[in-house]
């Protein structure tokens, strides 16, 4: 299965198995659901696990880890060994190429004359390659500047163009209600958010009380439309409190 799209195993657990772990890589706020063979690993171990674009340092923070569909064990990555000491500092090396890549990104960007923003530099773990992750209103052509950034940090580089949504959830930061971006956290797909939305729900139409740290429309908006559309209809159909005698 190559994504989730609804299964008769929903809301039904295939119970705790010891061979899965969740890991946090970064400062990522969902945990990686791994797989780890006939290896056990306890909470708060450094591991390396394969990811895209390569190798990432990450910390078991719950271990085992609920496996509830199939399609979720499928997706599992595999963690490939315990950290040592080589990986740590392979890690802060990491940091120092994310700062350094994006810095030098944006300046020949501007050199370039190139219309775009540059949100997110990541390495992998052995520095071998990289995504750059930019918003920008139409094309790009970043050839010149590809060849530029892997000539500098000699790795091969992966361009990857983002609306401002996925750069609010690149990025993270703190919403309105001063809780963790949802975006950043949990949600994974974007519903498409109308004006009308803030309107049945009688909220202010200040762009600055319902807009995202993206600018966009708050995505909230759209959890609870469904009852407020349905408000209407019940009323509808309440039977009339002054029935004919």
């Amino acid at each position: 299965m190559s994504a989730c799209q609804g299964c008769s195993y929903k809301g039904m657990s295939t119970s705790v198995e010891g061979n899965y772990v969740g890991v946090r890589v970064g400062e990522e706020s969902n945990l990686t659901l791994c797989a780890t063979g006939n290896e056990i690993f306890y909470k708060d171990e450094r591991v390396v696990v394969d990811l895209d674009p390569g190798p990432a340092l990450g910390k078991v923070e719950q271990s085992p880890m609920p496996v509830f569909k199939p399609c979720q064990k499928v997706s599992a990555r595999r963690i490939m060994r315990r950290a040592n000491d080589n990986d740590e500092m392979a890690f802060e090396k990491k940091l120092e190429n994310d700062f350094a890549a994006k810095r030098f990104c944006r300046e020949r960007a501007k050199n370039l004359g190139l219309e775009m923003k540059v949100s997110k530099v990541d390495f992998a773990l052995d520095g071998s390659k990289a995504v750059v992750y930019f918003t920008a209103e139409g094309r790009i052509d970043f050839r010149k500047l590809v060849r530029e950034i892997s000539r500098r940090f000699s790795a091969r580089i992966k361009m990857m163009q983002v609306g401002a949504r996925d750069e609010a959830g690149l990025i993270g930061g703190i919403g309105v209600c001063g809780r963790t971006l949802c975006c950043s956290t949990w949600l994974q797909d974007f519903r498409p958010i109308s004006i009308q939305m803030a309107k049945r729900q009688s909220l202010s139409l200040n762009p600055s009380k319902i807009s995202g740290q993206c600018g966009r429309l708050l995505c909230c908006l759209a959890y609870e439309d469904d009852q407020y559309q349905a408000l209407p209809k019940k009323k509808a159909n309440r039977p009339s409190e002054n029935p004919r005698s």
